[in-house]
């Protein structure tokens, strides 16, 4: 049967004549597509590549809201390749659509709808009430939303594998996979509750970064500054005890012999001279070890104070060897 109009035809080639001269209006222009893939459809039909034929009549229908004709033959098409429930609802679109206007396309819509009722496999999606998360959305694989007065009915579905996706606000979505049946099966189906999903992690900015970074190296002067300074005393002590030790010797030397420097023998002489020898050379590394150790200190006293989140004031260090003698000062002002 033949349901393309010669009315439809006209305003086919009427609008082909139009775009030919370059002025068709859109919505004609629509229309003739819609026409010329409407009869592809057909004959994609008649020679029996349904698929091919049902997408034909898909596209022309979405161009075309309002012809019924390629809704019906759509809705044969969908029969033909077993999509029973999606057919089913076409031919009651058309049936509706077509009342007081072509009584033959309705009634040719209500047999095939009438033959299709008990064959349709139908789903029953339950939502218990633990899953109903504030927000919560249902969709089926096709992107089509189930709406939530449609939960706990058994809904009519085309036969095959299904998946129900279920998403919520501050939820993980989940997935629930579902094969129909052929011919009049039934199938429940059950939501799962949601679990919550991960609270993220807090943003962090440029001056966070920035912060972070700045404090690290701070973190940093402070350790290599207390190293410095532990380093430094130590160095100090031992620049001390040599300078003790000088001061011993020379002290020694000088009882040997008398304050004119008169010594009672020259073995006495000898001794006395040796004594004095290694309070000098103590003397030397005293001094040594102790401005060493000083520079050491207050280089890590700089890295300490300059490591500070904020400094109210300058900072001033003031660093002075006692020569003659193992010592320092060490002197400062916040």
């Amino acid at each position: 049967m033949h349901l393309a109009s010669t009315g439809r035809r006209a305003r086919f080639a009427w609008a082909v004549a139009l775009t030919l001269v370059g002025v068709a209006p859109h919505a004609e222009a629509q229309e003739g597509i819609a026409e010329q893939l409407f009869l592809e459809g057909r004959k994609l039909m008649a020679e029996q590549k349904f698929e091919l034929a049902c997408s034909k009549f898909k596209a022309a229908h979405d161009l075309d809201r309002t012809a019924t004709g390629t809704l019906l033959n759509l809705a044969l098409c969908h029969e033909r390749i077993n999509r029973t429930a999606t057919a089913w609802a076409e031919f009651r679109q058309v049936a509706a659509e077509s009342a007081d206007r072509r009584e033959d396309r309705v009634k040719l819509a209500r047999e095939h709808e009438a033959a299709l009722a008990p064959r349709l496999s139908r789903v029953r999606i339950v939502v218990p009430p633990a899953a109903r998360a504030p927000g919560l959305v249902l969709v089926l694989d096709d992107g089509q939303p189930i709406a939530e007065a449609s939960w706990g009915t058994d809904l009519p579905i085309d036969p095959g594998p299904h998946v129900i996706h279920a998403s919520a606000p501050a939820r993980i979505s989940a997935s629930v996979p579902v094969t129909i049946g052929e011919t009049a099966d039934r199938k429940l189906l059950t939501i799962p509750v949601l679990a919550d999903a991960p609270v993220p992690a807090p943003s962090i900015g440029v001056d966070d970064i920035a912060h972070e970074r700045n404090e690290a190296k701070r973190q940093t002067r402070r350790l290599i500054g207390y190293s410095l300074g532990g380093v430094g005393l130590a160095t100090v002590a031992v620049g001390l005890a040599f300078g003790l030790s000088a001061k011993n010797q020379n002290e020694r030397a000088k009882s040997l012999c008398n304050a004119d420097g008169v010594c009672p023998d020259a073995s006495t002489k000898d001794e006395a001279s040796r004594t004095l020898a290694n309070a000098d050379t103590a003397a030397t590394l005293a001094n040594i070890l102790s401005i060493g150790g000083g520079a050491l200190v207050a280089g890590g006293a700089v890295l300490v104070l300059t490591a500070l989140p904020s400094a109210k004031s300058p900072v001033a260090l003031r660093v002075t060897p006692m020569w003659g003698g193992a010592g320092l000062v060490l002197g400062g002002a916040l």
